[in-house]
C-alpha cells in the first residue's frame, strides 16, 4: 500500500511539474481578446515617473514600459508601446478601439471607458511648500485660506475632495508641475499636491522649497483593459498577481529610479 501511495504521489508531482503554467501557455482566445490586432498596443502616460525616452535607442524605458512588453511577452504577441501626453487621450483611444491595455491611476470617469484590473504600483501623494510656508506637516495644510493646487481629474482630487474641509483647492494640468510652480511662485497658492515623483521634479523649481514627510493617500496605478473582453481582463488579473509576487514589479520600480512608487498590496 505504501509503494502504491508513493507512485501516486509521483505521478501527480510529474503531471504538475508537466503541466505548463497559463503565462507559459495563455488560451489562444484570451489572447485574441487581449490583442485583437496580433500585436498588444498599450498606452502609456508620458509622465516621468512612468516612462521616458532612452536617448540613445529612443524607446521608452521605466515600470509602465516594462509592465507593458511583459505582459506582451507572457501573451506571446509583439507589443506597440503608444504614448499619450494625459488621461484623457488615453480615454479616448479607450473608446475608439485603438489601444488595448493600460497602466492608470483609477477614477470614475476612467473606469467608465475601460476595464480596470487589480493595483500593480502604489503612487505615494504629499505636498510641495514654498520656503517661507509655515506648514510643516500633512495635517497642517486643511486650514482656512489655504490655497491647494491640485491636478484635475485625478484620483487625488477626487480623494481631496471627499476629505478636506477648510483649504480651497485650485485645478491644474495633471501631466506637467509647471503651472502649479508658476502660482506659487506668484504667491496665489500655499501648496501643490501631487505625487511624490512629480513633487521631486518641481523642487528644484522652487529654490528652498519642501517636501512634506509622509503621504496623505497612495494613488493605485492598476491595469486596465478594453470594456467587454472578459477574458482580455482575466488574463490581466492573473498578470497582475503574477508580477507582484514573483518580484517583477518591484524590480522595474528599482530600475526606474523614480521616488515615491512601491508595490501595491494583495
Amino acid at each position: 500500500m505504501l509503494r502504491r501511495m508513493l507512485a501516486v504521489i509521483a505521478a501527480l508531482l510529474a503531471s504538475a511539474i508537466m503541466t505548463p503554467s497559463y503565462a507559459q501557455s495563455p488560451p489562444t482566445d484570451a489572447v485574441h481578446q487581449l490583442a485583437p490586432t496580433g500585436t498588444l498596443r498599450v498606452a502609456v502616460l508620458m509622465v516621468s515617473y512612468f516612462a521616458i525616452p532612452d536617448e540613445a535607442s529612443g524607446r521608452l524605458k521605466g515600470a509602465i514600459p516594462d509592465l507593458g512588453e511583459e505582459l506582451a511577452r507572457r501573451a506571446g504577441v509583439p507589443v506597440q508601446l503608444i504614448r499619450f501626453d494625459n488621461p484623457g487621450a488615453i480615454m479616448a483611444a479607450f473608446r475608439d478601439g485603438t489601444i488595448d491595455v493600460t497602466f492608470l491611476g483609477i477614477t470614475a470617469d476612467r473606469a467608465a471607458v475601460m476595464e480596470f484590473g487589480p493595483t500593480v504600483i502604489d503612487l505615494q501623494t504629499t505636498y510641495l511648500v514654498p520656503a517661507n510656508s509655515p506648514i510643516k506637516t500633512i495635517d497642517e495644510v486643511d486650514r482656512p485660506g489655504v490655497r491647494l493646487v491640485v491636478p484635475q481629474r485625478s484620483a487625488q482630487e477626487a480623494h481631496l475632495k471627499k476629505t478636506l474641509n477648510h483649504a480651497t483647492m485650485i485645478p491644474v494640468a495633471v501631466e506637467s508641475p509647471k503651472q502649479a510652480v508658476e502660482l506659487i511662485a506668484a504667491g496665489k497658492a500655499d501648496a501643490f499636491s501631487h505625487v511624490v515623483p512629480m513633487l521631486a521634479s518641481a523642487q528644484p523649481m522652487l529654490p528652498g522649497s519642501r517636501i512634506l514627510p509622509g503621504s496623505y493617500f497612495n494613488v493605485p496605478v492598476s491595469i486596465a483593459s478594453a470594456k467587454d473582453r472578459p477574458l482580455a481582463a482575466d488574463f490581466c488579473r492573473r498578470f497582475a498577481a503574477e508580477v507582484k509576487a514573483s518580484g517583477f514589479v518591484q524590480a522595474a520600480i528599482t530600475r526606474s529610479g523614480a521616488p515615491g512608487l512601491v508595490v501595491s498590496g494583495p
